[in-house]
């Protein structure tokens, strides 16, 4: 099952939930250790009926901080959702601040391991289809958690999808989604959003929410 979502932040306009018309909205919730999006919509998007996610966006402002650190500081804000949204990491910010090497998806690793054992519920990995192909994926992230992949066709304006452009590299994780424009315009919100694609059922979803051995 194919369902349509957006993924949001204060880079955003607002988001009118009466005319939008995707099942899935993604709300950033934090970055690094001190970044908190107080004007979050996942209430909202939950009273709304919406399939919803929190993301945890890695290395905010570009400052490195130790993996458990910071998933300490998204469970904190998330603990309060939890069993009802998804949580994501969002990685887009290498460690030396030039590129992604195995480094990096040791640090997701780590990161994924202790918000499991904070919170019992496996976050879904955010990040470039390139990171994942470079890297050896290591073993707890591979089997238990699910990709959200960002690849882009086109920078050109678009809506909803169906079948978005990928190319043919085939990646060793479950994938959960795709996100492929920044430009999307749908209705509902104004201006720029993230547009994405999401192969996975509403009960799927829901379930993915909830704490697990």
């Amino acid at each position: 099952m194919n369902l349509n979502g957006i993924d949001i932040s204060s880079n955003n306009n607002y988001l009118d939930l009466n005319r939008y018309t995707g099942s899935i909205v993604i709300n950033k919730l934090t970055g690094g250790t001190s970044y908190f999006w107080k004007n979050n919509r996942v209430s909202d998007c939950l009273k709304k009926g919406l399939l919803t996610g929190v993301y945890h966006f890695a290395h905010e402002y570009k400052i490195i901080k130790p993996s458990k650190a910071q998933a300490e500081y998204f469970y904190q804000h998330y603990k309060k959702y939890r069993g009802k949204v998804l949580p994501v990491l969002d990685y887009e910010v290498p460690l030396n601040g030039k590129y992604f090497t195995q480094h990096d998806m040791n640090w997701i690793d780590n990161f994924m391991l202790y918000f499991k054992k904070l919170s019992g519920v496996n976050a879904v990995l955010y990040c470039s289809k390139d990171l994942i192909w470079i890297t050896k994926i290591p073993k707890f992230t591979k089997n238990n958690c699910m990709l959200w992949f960002a690849q882009y066709g086109t920078m050109e304006p678009t809506g909803w999808q169906r079948y978005p452009w990928t190319d043919k590299r085939q990646l060793d994780m479950s994938i959960i989604g795709q996100q492929y424009t920044s430009n999307g315009h749908v209705q509902g919100i104004t201006g720029n959003t993230d547009l994405s694609l999401f192969y996975i059922s509403p009960d799927n979803w829901l379930k993915s929410c909830r704490p697990s051995k």
